[in-house]
């Protein structure tokens, strides 16, 4: 009987410890560049990405490598979210950021996660 037990509490910690692919972050690596920005060295660039309900947001998943500021913040007066980004001094050339995008909650459901690359040239 005690083997039994033994047996059935090591199938059942093997099969909880078992990975699974997370099907909510596929494609994510795979995202083409969406939009394209131009901004002269020194300046700060404000990309509005849209309104949010409450349940609803967006995150950086890659971080742009030439940034010495690169943020996302919920405006406090509106239901809109602004991603901010500032290159590093004397920087010119091109970076990029990738953002996830969720939208769709009902306040019950995760949302759907779009993702979206923006490429910011320097000048």
């Amino acid at each position: 009987m005690k083997i039994n037990v033994i047996f059935l509490i090591s199938l059942l910690l093997l099969v909880s410890c078992s990975e699974k692919e997370d099907v909510s972050n596929a494609g994510i690596v795979e995202a083409t560049i969406v939009q394209e920005f131009q901004i002269s060295e020194g300046d700060t660039l404000r990309i509005d990405l849209g309104n949010f309900g409450d349940e609803e947001g967006a995150w950086i998943f890659e971080a742009p490598h030439f940034a010495k500021l690169s943020k996302i913040y919920r405006k406090l007066s509106s239901s809109s979210i602004v991603y901010k980004y500032s290159p590093l001094d004397n920087f010119k050339g091109r970076d990029r950021v990738g953002l996830i995008l969720n939208r769709g909650s009902d306040g019950t459901s995760q949302g759907i996660n779009d993702t979206t690359r923006i490429c910011i040239i320097t000048q």
